[in-house]
């Protein structure tokens, strides 16, 4: 579900749309945005740039749930709820985020039901998403979890097939979405370039051969 058609309808909102734009911030990265267990009192839009939304464990340990983007609605869940928020969310570049102002939302919820409706499907959508997050996690090999990811980052970027994808999120954070090390990510990483699937760097990451990756996949 095109996040465009959820935005279109906040901007339809004049006033809703005009605080939203005044209440902007910037973060560096590695900086926090929010913490968990933060009880919301609006939601997020990202004006510019690349967020991680994750959970931190009892040890301290984090689990990456998504990444979020230029364009993106983040924070909703929980301010509709009123309970508090179950994840974090930290900066991954330099970005800008912009507030939309909590008691507005959701009067501009209850007076627009197609935005009502657009809302619930993007929860459903990413509730989806959680749930084969979950399975890959107990699942799926290492080795299979690491292919699924570099085809998600992919898909985030879209990029087409040998186009270089932006190298954003290091090998710690890897580790950190798919349950593992970093020492299993970069092993992993190795034998893949050494199989010729991928390229990597610093700066970008090239899939050369997504039908390995997705042979990977289908056999873990």
């Amino acid at each position: 579900m095109p996040l465009s058609s959820i935005l279109k309808q906040i901007q339809a909102d004049d006033q809703l749309w005009d605080a939203t734009l005044s209440q902007c911030s910037f973060y560096k990265s590695g900086e926090v945005v929010y913490e968990q267990d933060t009880q919301m009192k609006h939601a997020y839009f990202v004006s510019k740039g690349l967020l991680k939304i994750y959970r931190v464990g009892s040890r301290g340990e984090q689990q990456i749930v998504r990444l979020i983007k230029t364009g993106d609605l983040f924070g909703f869940h929980s301010l509709l709820g009123d309970e508090p928020e179950v994840t974090a969310c930290e900066s991954l570049t330099d970005s800008e985020v912009c507030l939309i102002p909590g008691e507005a939302f959701k009067k501009s919820i209850s007076m627009n039901k197609d935005l009502a409706d657009l809302l619930i499907k993007k929860t459903c959508d990413e509730l989806k998403h959680s749930y084969n997050s979950l399975v890959e996690l107990s699942q799926r090999t290492v080795r299979g979890r690491l292919a699924n990811l570099l085809l998600k980052l992919q898909d985030l970027f879209h990029t087409a097939a040998n186009e270089p994808i932006p190298l954003v999120i290091s090998r710690l954070d890897m580790a950190r979405w798919i349950g593992t090390s970093k020492e299993s990510v970069s092993r992993l990483i190795t034998e893949f370039k050494n199989d010729e699937i991928i390229r990597f760097d610093r700066r970008e990451l090239i899939i050369m051969n997504k039908e390995k990756l997705e042979r990977i996949i289908m056999l873990s």
